[in-house]
Parts: C-alpha cells; structure tokens; sequence
C-alpha cells in the first residue's frame, strides 16, 4: 500500500459511495436505497474530521463498553491520526490504499501512548481501542437516517467484519 494525496482521498471516496450504492438497512437505520451523489457528497469526510467511537469490538469479537470518554480519531490531511484512546493521548500514522471500492483501504501504524493510569474500565477500553486501530485494514462513511437526524458513521473493519463505529465531531481547521 502507498499513501494517496489526502486531497484526493475525500473525493475518492465520495466517488466510492455513490459508485457502489453503500446504503444498506444495516447500514442507514433500516431505510432502503441508494444514496444520490449529493447525499455521498454531504458525507464528512475520512480525514480532518474528529470521529468519536460509539461501537467497539475487542479482539475475542465481543463487545466492549464504551464509557462517557469515548476514544476518538482524527486523520491529518498529511496521514497523521492521533486521539484520545480512553484515558492516554495516541498517535500513529494512517497508510491508505489505492483500491475505489465503497470501503478506503487503511492501516493504521504502530500506536504510541502517552503512559498515564486510569480507571480500569476505561484502561480496559484504551487497550481494546488501540489494538483494534492495529487489525484496521478498511474505512467506510456511511449515511445514517434516522428518527431524530441524519448524519454520517465511520465504520472501521478488518476485512471480514465490522471493528468499530465513529460519529463525526466538529470539523478540524
């Protein structure tokens, strides 16, 4: 894998969204169809944008409990990711593909911490975040509806299933 221009990146995967037709009832709370290129366009994007993780799945594949200090991940124009990963501050490097497809090809590079102890739950939460950032290997926006609002969720995966889920936070300058 190589970097692509991070300019390119929210393009790519805008053209990705409304190329494939992402929009499931797993995906967009139970609303069928397609979504336009205008709704794609909409979509925050992968980079620039803080993501914070309502959705994690440890390692065994069970559910980890998300505390009232949700990590969060946010991707730099230049690949740079950093955070708050439960109770430390993180950083690493995120690496995407070339593939346009509806999921971005990602990884995530080795994940350095600020050392600092904490709660165990929330130190339990640090450990299931920070290794699942490293069996990242696809990232994906996806339209949400719902009730109340529509917005966006980004779903990391590993290949085979879904590894976490982020709603957009405000956008970074």
């Amino acid at each position: 894998m190589h970097r692509i221009r991070s300019a390119a990146l929210p393009a790519l995967l805008c053209l990705a969204l409304a190329v494939t037709g992402c929009s499931s009832p797993a995906h967009n709370g139970g609303t069928a169809g397609d979504p336009s290129a205008a709704d794609a366009a909409a979509l925050p994007s992968l980079t620039g944008t803080d993501w914070h993780c309502i959705d994690l799945i440890g390692p065994d594949g069970s559910p980890v409990h998300v505390t009232d200090h949700p990590p969060t991940i946010l991707i730099a124009a230049d690949g740079k990711a950093s955070g708050f990963a439960g109770v430390n501050r993180y950083f690493s490097e995120a690496t995407f593909g070339n593939s346009i497809t509806a999921a971005t090809p990602i990884r995530f590079g080795p994940v350095g911490a600020t050392r600092m102890a904490g709660p165990p739950e929330r130190m339990q939460l640090e450990r299931a975040f920070t290794s699942m950032l490293e069996r990242v290997r696809s990232a994906q926006v996806v339209p949400v509806r719902g009730e109340a609002t529509d917005g966006a969720t980004l779903v990391l995966g590993d290949g085979e299933r879904v590894l976490a889920r982020f709603t957009p936070g405000a956008p970074s300058r």
